[in-house]
């Protein structure tokens, strides 16, 4: 299933409502299908917060927006509705509830059963023994959902190992996950250091933040936690591959037609790569023509690889250097992986896609 990518927006923090249309719009003509809110901000204001989000829900809902609201027993007090009243929150437009804290196991189900919403729990903090609790008490996993929580403050998002163990106990048990990613552009108050779930990502462009919850294989919707990102932010997460793992390059000067159109296409780690290489199962396939050999090159971490007609009938295969490996005139330097991005060659297992973009 391809991975869906969703957007935050919050109401009664200072953005007006025509600023937040627009946004959702633009978002919606990039082909962002999820949109992620909170109703327990302690910051918003209360007199604007109902009004503004029902109608920011229903012009979502309009466009094909599945919303998801983020509540919390306060959140009952700040919309100045009776405690667990489902039917006043499913009338707003919601579609799904992110129950963040202070539910136990039987108030979920009391919500799951009292009404057709679907019920997303949190992913960061619910384990194997919680989410055991939930479905031995008659849960429907197929109305369950989990996303992770956000970080607003530097120092305290999840480290990726806890990040993976939480996730593997949903898709255990086939249940959505969702992540946040950080915008640079307009991050949400009152610290504006970014949301994102994984700390190592806070200060990351959130096109590779994005990459790495795809190359993971444990989120089905990666949302901006931030509102109002950048229109090259918006476009850069879009515009990523759902089907392999996308790397970003530097091309070397004076490499062959032939050389760019291997280079270029969609590739496949071979079941029995080598030790110290991902090699293309496909690359030599889309050899028609004489790779010639070229100056000789060192072989870095991250260096990608053509053999030229020396290497004989292996001419036109294609490899990424995991280890630095020393030049061989047999094969033709084409081009290198961006620095930033060589954390995500460990992702890349045997049978597994990737290909390149020119950066």
């Amino acid at each position: 299933m391809p991975i869906e990518r969703g957007i935050s927006v919050y109401v009664g923090l200072g953005n007006d409502l025509e600023s937040i249309r627009e946004y959702i719009y633009k978002a919606h003509l990039q082909g962002y299908s999820r949109l992620f809110s909170s109703l327990h901000i302690q910051e918003s204001d209360r007199q604007k917060l109902q009004q503004e989000f029902t109608e920011m829900v229903r012009y979502a809902g309009k466009l094909g927006f599945r919303v998801t609201a983020d509540i919390s027993p306060n959140s009952f007090e700040m919309l100045g509705i009776e405690m667990g009243n489902i039917d006043r929150l499913c009338r707003m437009g919601i579609d799904t509830l992110r129950l963040d804290f202070g539910f136990n196991p039987c108030e979920i189900a009391q919500f799951i059963k009292g009404s057709a919403l679907n019920v997303e729990l949190n992913a960061s903090t619910v384990d194997g023994v919680a989410l055991d609790l939930l479905l031995d008490a008659g849960v429907d996993p197929l109305r369950l959902r989990a996303c992770h929580n956000y970080y607003p403050r530097p120092e305290t998002g999840l480290s990726y190992r806890l990040f993976a163990e939480r996730s593997k106990v949903f898709r255990n048990h086939g249940i959505p996950v969702s992540a946040f990613i950080a915008s640079h552009h307009c991050p949400r108050g009152p610290l504006y250091d970014g949301v994102p779930t994984l700390e190592e990502h806070r200060h990351i462009s959130p096109i590779i933040a994005a990459k790495h919850f795809f190359a993971s294989k444990l989120v089905d919707v990666v949302l901006f936690g931030d509102p109002l990102v950048a229109p090259e932010e918006l476009a850069g997460v879009a515009a990523l591959a759902d089907d392999c793992i996308e790397l970003g390059v530097t091309k070397q000067s004076g490499i062959s037609s032939q050389e760019s159109k291997i280079l270029f296409a969609k590739h496949t780690n071979r079941n029995d790569p080598g030790s110290r290489v991902i090699r293309s199962q496909e690359a030599r396939g889309l050899c028609l023509e004489t790779i010639v050999k070229k100056l000789t090159m060192p072989r870095r971490c991250g260096a990608i690889t053509i053999d030229n007609v020396d290497y004989q009938r292996y001419m036109g295969e294609l490899q990424v250097i995991c280890y630095e490996l020393p030049p061989d005139d047999r094969t033709n330097v084409v081009a290198q992986i961006v620095a930033e991005e060589l954390f995500l060659l460990e992702y890349i297992q045997p049978g597994d896609s990737f290909c390149f973009k020119e950066m």
